[in-house]
């Protein structure tokens, strides 16, 4: 059997936990807290490491596909779909200047691309659809 004084301890206990840890409720005191939104799915996406999709393009021999991961990598990088796409990372690659401008072209034709050329400077790209 409890108390007067247990009651009272237990009441002000729950008072002082309602203060402290207010629940959500979603204005209805009686309701449990509503579940959490799930996310819409949206288009199926996966992460790879990027030394992996190097080098199985670079054993296929499909320096396309080293350009299209480039192109998504400095896109990321660069927090924008439009983005300069410099020769370094690609000729350490093994991609050269020439086939990075084929695949640049061939991509601009589809478009999945738009391109900005600039003599003497890297081009800048923006990827359409992203």
């Amino acid at each position: 059997m409890t108390s007067a004084a247990d009651r009272d301890l237990a009441e002000w206990d729950a008072e002082i936990e309602a203060a402290f840890f207010p629940r959500k409720t979603n204005g209805r005191p009686d309701r449990q807290p509503a579940p959490a939104k799930r996310k819409k799915k949206g288009e199926p996406f996966v992460q790879v490491p990027l030394w992996w999709i190097e080098a199985a393009a670079k054993d296929i021999g499909s320096p396309a596909t080293l350009v299209l991961i480039e192109l998504l990598y400095a896109a990321w990088k660069a927090k924008s779909s439009t983005f300069p796409l410099p020769n370094g990372r690609l000729k350490a690659l093994g991609v050269s200047r020439e086939i990075k401008r084929r695949i640049l072209h061939d991509l601009e034709r589809r478009p999945v691309i738009l391109v900005e050329r600039s003599k003497g400077r890297a081009p800048r790209v923006t990827l359409v659809g992203l």
